[in-house]
């Protein structure tokens, strides 16, 4: 059995900026340790940065898996809504049982802690349609067509 988690945010809330005089940023330290306990480590620093070179009406969905936890993963839709001026992305993980607790915790904090946190969702197949593979590419009609596709990594 896995549990999913999708959260609805600005991409800001996956960074943390330790000294406020500099440009220098890290993981959320939340996330981080949610990172840790799935063993999935995400190139947030380079999603980031890429999310903002890229163009509106364009982004993929990003998914990560720990070749030897097959069950576990981390998404995350970089999708940039032409309308959207928060620069929201929707993000989440779906983990194996027995890290559920620690897990439904830190989701919790990491959510509760975001200062442009806009939905938060947790259960049994909350994912089920962002990970369809045979649903892609997606269509988005804005202007022009955008399909989206998504891209696996293991890591």
């Amino acid at each position: 059995m896995t549990c999913d988690f999708w959260i609805m945010a600005s991409i800001m809330e996956l960074l943390d900026y330790p000294d406020e005089e500099n440009d220098h940023y890290i993981p959320q330290p939340t996330l981080q340790a949610i990172m840790d306990v799935l063993n999935i480590q995400v190139p947030i620093k380079e999603i980031y940065e890429r999310f903002f070179d890229q163009s509106i009406h364009t982004g993929h969905v990003l998914v990560f898996a720990n070749k030897h936890l097959p069950h576990a993963c981390i998404v995350l839709d970089t999708y940039r809504d032409p309308l959207d001026q928060q620069d929201l992305i929707r993000f989440g993980w779906r983990v194996a049982a027995k890290d559920v607790c620690l897990v439904r915790q830190l989701s919790r904090k990491l959510f509760d802690n975001c200062d442009e946190g806009i939905r938060y969702e947790e259960g049994q197949s909350i994912l089920y349609q962002v990970l369809q593979e045979q649903s892609y590419p997606r269509k988005y009609y804005y202007e022009t067509v955008f399909e989206q596709k998504m891209k696996n990594y293991m890591v």
